[in-house]
């Protein structure tokens, strides 16, 4: 019983998922005839620092997995 309750749970995952990504496409679709918004400061300021966190992490994840990598020799 258990064994078809996550097989049940793993085939609504999947349609929610495919759901999920058609929603997305298709706001996308929507949103390619709309004109650029002009951002302010604040949020310029907001999409300069979620770049630049976004740029910190990958760094911090590369730094750190150079470190962890053993020492062949």
């Amino acid at each position: 019983m258990l064994v078809a309750i996550v097989l049940v749970a793993e085939a609504l995952v999947v349609v929610w998922f495919t759901v999920f990504t058609l929603m997305l496409v298709s706001m996308y679709l929507d949103s390619r005839q709309l004109p650029m918004p002009k951002l302010d400061t604040a949020g310029r300021t907001l999409i300069g620092s979620a770049k630049l966190a976004f740029f910190t992490g990958m760094v911090a994840l590369a730094v750190l997995t150079v470190f962890e990598m053993p020492v062949i020799g």
